[in-house]
């Protein structure tokens, strides 16, 4: 694969501007690679990771206070980008299998209602 290809199939990053952040945390617990830490260090302060960050978004577009933005200068390394990718895809693996049970546990209890 050519550099140029390469740099085109990587996402941007994110980065957090910790002045207008209001400790919310929505990022923190949307991200799917755990990425976005929360740190209390004088003053409260959610950062980035960025050897864990996809690029997905999900925190941008969360944000209340629009201060998470693409970081297009950062260029990942692909081989911690690849684990980032596989940790995400196990989180929406799990969370497929919550959800699946909870569907099917409220379809059971409604059946057992109309039963």
């Amino acid at each position: 694969m050519t550099e140029a290809r390469t740099k085109q199939s990587v996402l941007p990053v994110v980065e957090i501007d910790v002045g207008p952040c209001i400790n919310c945390s929505l990022c923190r617990r949307a991200c799917p690679t755990e990425a976005i830490n929360y740190f209390s260090t004088g003053h409260r302060t959610h950062v980035v990771d960025k050897e864990l960050c996809i690029g997905c978004d999900i925190c941008v577009k969360l944000c209340p206070v629009d201060c998470i933005h693409l970081d297009t200068e950062y260029t990942p390394n692909l081989e911690k980008l690849a684990f980032a990718k596989d940790k995400a895809r196990a989180r929406a693996k799990r969370v497929r299998v919550v959800m699946t049970a909870r569907r099917e546990r409220a379809h059971r209890a409604k059946e057992k209602v109309h039963a």
